[in-house]
C-alpha cells in the first residue's frame, strides 16, 4: 500500500511539472502565437471605386436628380497596415486593423440630370432625361484609410509541417477616402462605408518571437453617402510583406 502511495505521489508530481512546462492558452511561448500580437505590413495595392453624388430636389409632382459619377482606378506602392491584439493557443489572434494608403491613378467623371414624375404612391421609375455632360478623365490621388476588428487563424500548428505559418484572416470595419482630382469639373470626391477585408499568406519564424512573411488581400466597402445604386462600391487588391510578433 505504501509503495502504491509513493508511486501515486511521484505520478502527481510528474503531471504537475509537465503541466507547468506547457504554455498556457494566452502566455507567450517560443515560436508560437500566444499572448500579445502585433503584425505590421507594407506593400503594393490596386484600388478601384465607383462613387456618386445624387443631389435630389423635389418640387410639385416631380423629383429632379443631378447625379455626378466618379470611376477611379489607381495603384499604390505605399500601403501600410497595422494590427494589435492578443493571440490564443497558437491558433487564432483577435486584433484591431488599421491601414492607410496613397493611390495614384485616373478618375473618369460624368454628370447626368433627369426628372421623375411622382404620385402619392411614389415616384415612377420611368425617368425623363434632362441632359448628360460629356465625360472627362483626369489624374487623381486617392487617400484611403480603413479601421476595423478581425481575427487571423493559423490552422497548422505542427512546427515540422511545411504548412506551419500559413494563415487566413478577416475583419469588418469602416472605410474613408478622399480623391483629389487634377483638373476637371470638381477638385475632389470622397465617401465612406462599411466593408470587410480578407487575407491569406505564409509566415516563417526568424527567432523565438518574430516571423516574416507575405499576404494577399482583398477589401470591399459599400459606400453610403448620397450615392446611386449603380455606383457605390470601393475595392482594393493588395500584396504585402509583413512582420509579426507573438
Amino acid at each position: 500500500m505504501k509503495n502504491k502511495l509513493i508511486a501515486l505521489f511521484i505520478l502527481c508530481v510528474a503531471v504537475i511539472a509537465n503541466a507547468q512546462s506547457v504554455p498556457t492558452i494566452g502566455k507567450s511561448a517560443p515560436r508560437e502565437h500566444r499572448g500579445f500580437y502585433n503584425s505590421t505590413s507594407f506593400g503594393i495595392a490596386y484600388n478601384w471605386f465607383d462613387n456618386s453624388l445624387d443631389d435630389t430636389d423635389k418640387y410639385q409632382n416631380r423629383q429632379r436628380h443631378d447625379v455626378e459619377i466618379y470611376e477611379y482606378n489607381g495603384y499604390s506602392f505605399a500601403l501600410g497596415e497595422f494590427k494589435f491584439g492578443v493571440a490564443i493557443a497558437d491558433l487564432v489572434a483577435f486584433h484591431t486593423v488599421f491601414n492607410v494608403g496613397l493611390f495614384m491613378g485616373t478618375v473618369d467623371y460624368s454628370n447626368e440630370r433627369y426628372q421623375e414624375y411622382c404620385t402619392e404612391a411614389g415616384c415612377v421609375n420611368m425617368a425623363q432625361i434632362d441632359g448628360i455632360d460629356d465625360p472627362t478623365s483626369n489624374d487623381a490621388y486617392n487617400f484611403r484609410t480603413y479601421f476595423g476588428f478581425g481575427a487571423t487563424f493559423y490552422p497548422f500548428r505542427d512546427k515540422n509541417s511545411p504548412m506551419n505559418g500559413f494563415f487566413v484572416g478577416a475583419s469588418l470595419g469602416y472605410t474613408l477616402f478622399v480623391a483629389v482630382i487634377n483638373g476637371g469639373n470638381d477638385s475632389a470626391t470622397g465617401n465612406g462605408g462599411f466593408g470587410f477585408e480578407l487575407e491569406a499568406g505564409k509566415e516563417w519564424w526568424i527567432n523565438d518571437h518574430y516571423a516574416i512573411g507575405f499576404g494577399v488581400g482583398f477589401a470591399h466597402s459599400s459606400l453610403v453617402w448620397e450615392t446611386v445604386k449603380s455606383h457605390k462600391s470601393d475595392n482594393v487588391l493588395s500584396l504585402s510583406f509583413r512582420m509579426t510578433r507573438g
